[in-house]
């Protein structure tokens, strides 16, 4: 009788443990499933917060593009409203010259309106550059031919066929020049 006492005992026990098994593992799959939801909504959350970044992100290019092209356009519509004198200077003499023939005149005039048209590119940092007499510099000066002469240094400029010009102290055109050798 005493193992019928501990059978039953045992079945029990058995049956107890089980029955906590069983608790246990529903604990767990809610627990499983409770950590699920919230991976899956930080998921979300964080796959909405990358959208929205992306979005803001090609939103600031798009602005940033814009004011580019309005800085550039907006620069030569300065360049080109401060070259209007020029224009006009042009017209005012090129109407003179249609009334006079006055030569001496016409070449008073020509300077006047060169030297203003260069004063107001200087303006916008434009400086010619000076060539004859220095040193050939590859940087700065295109050399057209070589030409023998005793009285200047080898490598030295003879002459300047086409003026150089710098923007900004950046060679914009390069000088084309004769050089000694």
């Amino acid at each position: 009788m005493i193992s019928d006492e501990k059978k039953d005992k045992t079945n029990n026990l058995n049956k107890k443990d089980t029955k906590k098994k069983t608790k246990r593992s529903s604990s767990e799959t809610k627990k499983s499933k409770d950590s699920t939801r919230e991976l899956k909504n930080q998921y979300e959350e964080l796959n909405d917060k990358f959208t929205r970044l992306v979005a803001e992100f090609d939103n600031y290019k798009k602005r940033t593009d814009k004011e580019y092209i309005s800085l550039i356009q907006n620069a030569n519509e300065r360049l080109i409203t401060d070259l209007l004198p020029v224009v006009d200077d042009l017209e005012r003499s090129l109407e003179h010259l249609k009334e006079h023939n006055d030569f001496e005149l016409m070449l008073n005039g020509l300077q006047l309106i060169y030297k203003n048209l260069f004063s107001l590119l200087e303006k916008q940092g434009l400086k010619a550059m000076i060539s004859k007499g220095k040193d050939f510099d590859p940087e700065k000066h295109d050399a057209l031919m070589q030409v023998e002469d005793d009285k200047v240094e080898s490598n030295k400029i003879v002459d300047e066929h086409l003026k150089g010009y710098l923007f900004n102290d950046k060679v914009i055109r390069h000088a084309q020049v004769i050089v000694a050798k």
